[in-house]
């Protein structure tokens, strides 16, 4: 048989076999090759040159209407999720969304997926999304405020490893949401004076739906149920926080529990890992402002980081005469006086019950710093107390008793009742491990953010569930299980000039053991929720 010279009805042959649903795709390059007297890959090739592997997917009115929608600016709360064409929903996750949008007279936007692993039941059949969301489906993209932009028009595949990927300038100087059945959050830098830039992705409404190739089942293995709560506080200020949805379609977001199509308040979280405290350069505005949430969030967990800055005697400045000089005129540089404000700011939190101190990098300033000659230190301010903290960790050697570091050595000496972590002591909230700062990262390489966590956290799909919080780059971020928080900081001299994605910003677990980041916005804003 010859290219040239086949028939209509060879061609009507060659296009029931190549398109057929019945058989496999090997048996079909079988069948194709027999029929043809030529190689299955030249078979396949005249297919090509026939048009059949090309496939014309058939216009949805659905997504052409879902393309005219609008949001409705009026709102003040937004819902937002994303579902998958051609797949059934999790029922259960949509009546409590209706619920939830009735609670805070929210509206519900629904960005349309398209994805099937069935490329001819497109072409013949085309999109099709479940009727019980052709109402909320919006395809458009639409400013929610000044600030903040919904990417509905942007398709992302469901099995992409990291959705966000390169995505950053599409919504230029905005914050985005963006429709995809993974939670992610990337913080953007910005230049100095713009306003943060955060990237999240919804989480899905729709079911699993994938094919057993590595791809699809790397789609299922992360698949998350989820949607994104939008604040509008101002024209410029909003609010964002992703939720993660149970199984069953019930859900906590911040003050709020859904289940059983009721909503009610929750009093109590299982815990709180804090952004960075850095003592010395805390914001004490934003400080007071995660209490505020702690007071109507009880934590049974509380996770502290980096509570030592070491602005006095940090390394990396320790041999510049000009900053220890600008330290000395400022009255910056007494390691005493830092030490006991650390001290004393943990009181705040004697009233919580369990409450975890990580070892994080900048207490290992302290060790860097007691490692130096103290004769040729640029004070001799410090030299007293270098004399003190040497003889506790002598002494300490000498009783044989464990040396976890300096900082978690005068945590313990001052609050027996805290638990102040040293290296490889293992903690969780839920399944949650919150023991590791993020400075570290494999084999004593460094660390970083949560993308870099991701490898040591499982999927959600409920086989050996692992999840990690860190800390250390004062950039949230979240990958699925793995989240990182930000800061409680002011402004650090080391970041003049330089673009930044640094946020305030907290993670709580709830009792149902997924994890919320709460950003604070100026310090003192988190919710317009009451």
């Amino acid at each position: 048989m010859k290219f040239k010279s086949l028939t209509n009805k060879q061609k009507l042959k060659l296009k029931e076999i190549y398109l057929s649903k019945d058989i496999s795709w090997d048996d079909k390059e079988k069948v194709l090759a027999k029929y043809t007297g030529v190689s299955a890959r030249r078979a396949r090739d005249w297919c090509s040159q026939l048009g059949y592997t090309k496939p014309t997917e058939a216009i949805s009115p659905q997504y052409e209407e879902a393309k005219n929608r609008r949001i409705n600016n009026k709102k003040k709360v937004h819902l937002i999720t994303w579902c998958q064409s051609n797949t059934d929903i999790n029922h259960a996750m949509l009546d409590h969304m209706i619920v939830y949008a009735k609670k805070h007279n929210a509206e519900i936007n629904i960005i349309p997926g398209k994805y099937s692993h069935n490329v001819f039941e497109i072409k013949e059949e085309g999109h099709t999304w479940h009727s019980r969301t052709i109402k909320y489906l919006n395809a458009n993209r639409h400013d929610i405020c000044k600030t903040l932009t919904y990417c509905g028009d942007v398709k992302i595949l469901p099995t992409g490893k990291y959705p966000l990927a390169t995505l950053g300038g599409l919504g230029g100087m905005n914050s985005q949401i963006y429709g995809s059945p993974k939670i992610h959050l990337e913080s953007h830098a910005v230049l100095q004076g713009d306003d943060a830039k955060i990237l999240v992705t919804t989480g899905s409404l729709s079911k699993a739906n994938y094919s057993d190739s590595k791809a699809g089942q790397h789609g299922k293995h992360y698949h998350q149920y989820g949607f994104v709560v939008v604040e509008v506080q101002d024209d410029e200020i909003f609010h964002m926080r992703q939720v993660e949805v149970c199984n069953d379609g019930s859900f906590d977001d911040l003050y709020f529990h859904v289940e059983n199509g009721e909503v009610t308040k929750n009093k109590e979280i299982e815990g709180i890992v804090l952004g960075d405290l850095h003592y010395a350069t805390v914001d004490k505005v934003a400080l007071e402002t995660t209490f505020k949430l702690m007071k109507k969030l009880k934590p049974k967990h509380v996770i502290l980081e980096d509570l030592l800055d070491g602005r006095s005697i940090n390394p990396h400045n320790l041999d510049d005469p000009f900053y220890q000089a600008k330290l000395e005129f400022q009255g910056d540089n007494n390691l005493g006086d830092e030490i006991e404000e650390m001290i004393e700011g943990l009181k705040d939190f004697k009233k919580f019950e369990n409450v975890v101190i990580v070892k994080s990098n900048h207490d290992i300033f302290l060790e860097r710093f007691l490692m130096r000659d103290w004769r040729k230190l640029p004070t001799m301010k410090n030299s007293l107390t270098y004399m003190e903290l040497s003889a506790k960790i002598l002494r300490c050697h000498k009783e044989g008793k464990p040396f976890k570091g300096v900082v978690p050595m005068l945590v313990e000496e001052n609050y027996p009742e805290f638990n102040a972590l040293g290296y490889d002591e293992p903690y969780y909230i839920k399944h949650f491990a919150v023991f590791n700062h993020g400075e570290k990262g494999s084999n004593g390489s460094r660390g970083g953010g949560a993308k870099n966590w991701s490898k040591f956290a499982s999927g959600t799909d409920g086989h050996r569930e692992r999840g990690v919080i860190t800390a250390h780059t004062h950039t949230p971020s979240r990958y699925g299980n793995s989240i990182c928080v930000g800061h409680l900081l002011l402004k650090q001299d080391y970041c003049a000039g330089s673009p930044s994605s640094w946020m305030q910003s907290n993670c709580i677990v709830h009792k149902s053991g997924k994890a919320q980041q709460i950003h604070i916005i100026n310090s003192k804003y988190f919710t317009t929720f009451k």
